[in-house]
């Protein structure tokens, strides 16, 4: 089954839900790292961009950003914030190789399954430039599970494929240079951990 039809329109759904709940604070430290590591005017892609809170964020700290969603519905609330977007499924970039200096996807990769994820990866590695920088953040769990969540408030319920550490970091370990993983759990209340990547391209 392609939970990718379904996944647009939940997310159509939420966005004024999203719109009311803005973005989490505890990622903002990381991404002011990324600001500081890309550098003023840097080709920022944002995959999986939501409603455009983060997109905005980078755009005001001087990025030249594109956000991506799956949902039109995101994708319209973006453009409304004044940042450039597209509909675009993650697992198959539209992009021109080379075309940007870093890459930012947060809480977006546990939508893909496993049998994709290794071709998603080498898309976002495809279109950054030789040496290009990649953030990611997943919601990760001990023993790996994919499927629907049964437990999703949404419905239909989303499909999510969540790993764990050891198997999240070997997947970006075999398209990227894994540059510092790990995990914590900023949400102390969610059964799941958090997983950051900081990730290079090879030159």
């Amino acid at each position: 089954m392609d939970p990718r039809p379904s996944l647009a329109a939940i997310y159509d759904a939420m966005v004024d839900e999203r719109e009311d709940r803005g973005e989490p604070e505890w990622r903002l430290p990381a991404q002011e790292r990324f600001v500081d590591r890309l550098g003023l005017g840097a080709r920022l892609l944002e995959v999986g961009s939501g409603v455009g809170y983060a997109a905005r964020w980078f755009t005001d700290r001087g990025l030249d950003v594109t956000a991506s969603d799956l949902s039109p519905g995101n994708v319209a609330k973006i453009r409304e914030k004044g940042v450039p977007a597209e509909v675009v499924d993650l697992s198959a970039l539209p992009f021109d190789d080379a075309s940007f200096d870093g890459v930012w996807a947060a809480s977006c990769l546990m939508h893909i399954p496993n049998a994709d994820l290794p071709a998603t990866l080498e898309g976002i590695r495809r279109v950054l430039v030789p040496g290009g920088w990649f953030w990611a953040g997943t919601w990760g769990v001990e023993e790996s599970a994919e499927g629907i969540w049964a437990e999703d408030r949404n419905d239909p319920p989303r499909f999510y494929s969540v790993r764990s550490d050891a198997e999240m970091e070997a997947f970006y370990r075999a398209v990227f240079e894994v540059v510092s993983f790990e995990a914590t759990r900023p949400e102390e209340e969610f059964a799941w951990h958090y997983q950051w990547a900081l990730l290079r391209a090879p030159d």
